[in-house]
């Protein structure tokens, strides 16, 4: 008995002792952060958690946040930091990773060694290409249209819910023929995007949400399953057509082209933007614009005040969509552009 009541008092003591530790190690999982002017889920969740497709669940650790296009300076959230620490242990080893830097034997003009009459060249150098920017953030980034018409739609789902998200079912119509196994993106047209300056109608911000999949046919209806979500997904959503995306590979020494213009939109229609916001430029290919241009931003007004860098990620014949790379004052509609220094 006195053994069992030893045994008892030991258990309740180690309780006691690891009861502060195991409360500092819950407490680590979460960090509260103070919005910035700036800021976004999207960027904190980019800065915070080095994943800005992270920022749904940062938005569903804050239920108080009604819209996430909607934070304001002061503001107090919660950050989970559990998702970086799971992140961290489910990384794959070395041997079975997919490599995020990939070398290639990039063919040079031969350099003739030193003592040698021209016949002996040097290995060509092997240069490291990464990408430019990720494969879901590229096909999220969305671009100006002229027009915007779809190959089909969204029109309603079995359980009667309007908004969607990963592997749901929704019932969608096409404009053709389609078999089970088609893949489509899921599109929605945007506002009109007029010139800040002249007021010219420049075309329609086109968003691509996700990613749909043709699944089966039932009872006169067409059914499909979202299989890849970049934002919410409605009832009236279009349909396009899809192809394979992805981000090009590229040394790192980006061209500063003496190409000057303006900023004329950004993703949302957000009227202030940071790093890891995308913006639209009216400049394009047929300008001289190239993917992985830096351009400098510029706040014009009394004074002239450079206000970040950002850097070409896709473009159109006529406009081009950018990221912001870096910021000392929010970039929006209406800043001009330049040489970056």
């Amino acid at each position: 008995m006195l053994m069992l009541y030893r045994g008892v008092m030991c258990l309740c003591l180690m309780t006691v002792l690891l009861m502060p530790a195991l409360s500092s190690a819950q407490s680590q999982e979460i960090r509260e952060y103070t919005i910035h002017g700036g800021d976004t889920l999207w960027g904190i969740s980019g800065k915070e958690l080095n994943d800005t497709f992270l920022w749904p669940k940062v938005w569903k650790e804050n239920p108080e946040i009604m819209n996430p296009d909607k934070i304001y300076p002061g503001q107090t959230i919660r950050i989970p930091l559990y998702l970086l620490q799971k992140e961290t242990r489910d990384e794959p080893s070395a041997s079975s990773a997919a490599p995020e830097r990939l070398e290639a034997v990039v063919p040079k003009k031969p350099v003739t060694s030193p003592g040698m009459s021209g016949s002996g060249t040097r290995e060509p150098e092997r240069v490291v290409l990464k990408p430019l920017v990720g494969r879901d953030l590229l096909m999220s980034s969305g671009y100006i249209a002229d027009t915007v018409g779809g190959i089909g739609k969204i029109y309603g789902s079995p359980d009667e819910r309007i908004l969607f998200g990963n592997n749901d079912i929704v019932y969608v119509k096409a404009s053709g023929p389609v078999k089970a196994g088609d893949k489509f993106y899921i599109v929605r047209p945007g506002a009109e995007v007029r010139h800040p300056l002249s007021g010219k109608l420049l075309g329609y911000v086109v968003e691509i949400r996700g990613i749909a999949e043709i699944t089966r046919f039932e009872y006169g209806e067409t059914k499909a399953k979202i299989i890849r979500v970049f934002d919410d997904i409605m009832v009236g959503d279009l349909l396009d057509t899809y192809f394979e995306i992805n981000p090009p590979l590229t040394t790192e020494n980006f061209r500063k082209p003496d190409i000057r213009g303006t900023v004329v939109a950004s993703q949302n229609l957000k009227k202030i933007n940071g790093n890891y916001d995308i913006v639209y430029i009216d400049k394009g290919q047929k300008d001289g614009i190239e993917i992985g241009d830096m351009l400098q931003t510029l706040i014009i007004g009394e004074h002239t005040i450079p206000n970040s860098l950002i850097q070409v990620i896709n473009y159109r014949d006529s406009t081009a969509t950018a990221i912001v790379r870096s910021f000392s004052q929010p970039v929006a509609a209406g800043n001009t552009f330049v040489k970056a220094e």
